[in-house]
């Protein structure tokens, strides 16, 4: 089978709930196993989708101001240096990635973006009128609910592939890459919910060999490298992955779609394909990878999003927040709000594994790049608390605080805490 060919899949119901995100270590074409993009989860949802998700065009002139008491988050913070070296031995800083490069966003567009006007409405994204309140439903008109988690049934059981052990076809593998597919992971499950309300992009379907692309990062399989299956020829075929798998034993959701996302996609702005990092920029490869650094997950987000569409993708809906921003504690309440009491879909919070709950080992916890989901929020709780899933399973993080399948809750203070740590980077919303 081609790899990563998406098979028919329904789309899951459209996530809800009343109350209640780079493991990452950071920093050739494929062989005949690559594939194309993956395809909306049926045809029918494809074409609705395609016909009514698109970003409408921001109108540069539109009166900007929203309503009177809004406070527009701040996108435009300088950035902070790089982590210090003993951070770097620790975890290497990958902020360069000159093979995938951000696409720039207009002014325009960030101006509306952080006055909250850009809303996701009956699966199409919309700009709110200058004079609308985005704390409130713009449907309804009523205020935005105070707590809020959106349905985890599925996602919480987003674990990433192991180190070792066999794929699907019983293929026997060793592949240290694996334990660094964080970013990945996230974005699977931010696109989940995408998939739910907008009918793309094929997360649940998604299946096929998956193979890190080296040659096409212009550099040498490494050596020693992964152990992976061979094709009859000789030529390496990867690991294969679908829409739902028990090889770890539980059954564990999209990692077909996460190692696409990995190892595939390829906004039309990057030169390479797959949003981790497996080479350096002297294209020295890197085993394992660094992992994906907040820049390619806000890119793969809105490529993906946006059902692969060449003209709006860049502003289909993500931009960042990064941890120079000096109101930062007060953005990210309001841009999880939006997005998940509002919008339905989560914030991908690019932070420091230090000060995880589920990471915490005593003086032995590491400061790691990482990347989770944050799924929901309760802005009334005492202290306000964020819910967050975290991709990487018991697997590559045994820590007593972490188990497979588990949605974790985390004070809203120690969540902005973790994004300005060391090897914090910022937010994707």
């Amino acid at each position: 089978m081609v790899a990563g060919s998406p098979r028919a899949s329904s789309v899951p119901t459209a996530p809800g709930g009343a109350h209640i995100a780079v493991g990452e270590s950071s920093d050739a074409s494929p062989t005949a196993s690559a594939t194309s993009a993956p395809a909306a989860a049926s045809a029918s949802a494809g074409a609705s989708a395609a016909a009514t998700a698109s970003a409408t065009p921001i109108d540069s002139t539109a009166a900007l101001p929203t309503g009177p008491t809004f406070q527009p988050l701040d996108l435009f913070a300088t950035p902070s240096p790089p982590p210090a070296r003993g951070a770097q031995r620790t975890d290497p800083a990958f902020a360069a990635d000159p093979r995938r490069p951000m696409p720039v966003q207009s002014p325009e567009w960030l101006q509306v973006k952080a006055a909250g006007r850009v809303a996701l409405v009956h699966g199409k994204v919309q700009v709110l009128d200058g004079g609308a309140n985005p704390l409130s439903s713009p449907t309804t008109g009523d205020a935005l609910p105070a707590a809020r988690t959106l349905d985890t049934i599925w996602t919480r059981w987003v674990v990433e592939p192991p180190g070792y052990g066999t794929d699907e076809m019983g293929n026997r593998f060793s592949n240290l890459n694996y334990w660094n597919m964080c970013s990945a992971g996230a974005t699977t499950v931010a696109l989940y919910y995408w998939q739910a309300l907008t009918g793309h992009p094929n997360v649940t379907g998604t299946e096929g060999y998956f193979l890190e692309p080296y040659a096409a990062e212009a550099t040498a399989w490494p050596t020693p490298g992964p152990t992976v299956a061979l094709a009859a020829d000789g030529s390496r075929l990867g690991t294969y992955w679908s829409g739902s798998d028990t090889v770890s034993g539980f059954t564990a959701n999209g990692r077909g779609f996460l190692m696409y996302l990995a190892t595939q996609t390829q906004p039309p702005a990057w030169q390479t394909t797959g949003m981790v990092v497996y080479a350096r920029a002297d294209g020295t490869p890197l085993y394992p990878t660094r992992g994906g650094p907040r820049p390619n997950i806000m890119t793969a987000l809105n490529w993906e999003a946006s059902n692969n569409d060449p003209q709006n993708w860049i502003e289909a809906w993500y931009t960042s927040v990064i941890r120079p921003d000096p109101t930062l504690a007060r953005d990210l309440t309001v841009a999880v709000t939006l997005d998940v009491g509002r919008d339905g879909v989560p914030v991908i919070a690019a932070l420091d594994t230090f000060d995880l709950p589920n990471w915490q080992n005593g003086s032995a916890t590491p400061h790691i790049r990482h990347a989770v989901a944050i799924v929901g929020y309760d802005n009334a709780a005492n202290p306000p608390t964020f819910t967050y899933i975290d991709t990487c399973g018991r697997a590559c993080n045994n820590r007593g605080g972490n188990t497979n399948g588990q949605v974790h809750v985390i004070a809203q203070s120690q969540m902005v805490k973790a994004i300005r740590d060391t090897v914090g980077s910022g937010f994707v919303w």
